[in-house]
């Protein structure tokens, strides 16, 4: 038996204003943030897993728009 999981992609960045790391999750249309990469990561999954209790949901981390990537 396979665990299922749900994954959304989520563009990673450093507001220069406050000096945190921001994961923006551009299909949800949320926003985790945190004082490293890890810990906005970790505070969108948390976000993210209060709204589908069926499945945990895991966050896959973008370093560029995607369009850049093409």
């Amino acid at each position: 038996m396979s665990k299922t999981s749900i994954q959304y992609p989520a563009l990673i960045y450093k507001n220069n204003k406050n000096n945190v790391f921001v994961a923006n999750c551009i299909i949800k249309n949320l926003i985790g943030y945190g004082r490293s990469e890890k810990a906005a990561i970790s505070n969108l999954e948390k976000i993210l897993n209060r709204m589908h209790n069926d499945y945990p949901v895991r966050i896959i981390p973008v370093y560029k728009f995607l369009t850049e990537l093409i």
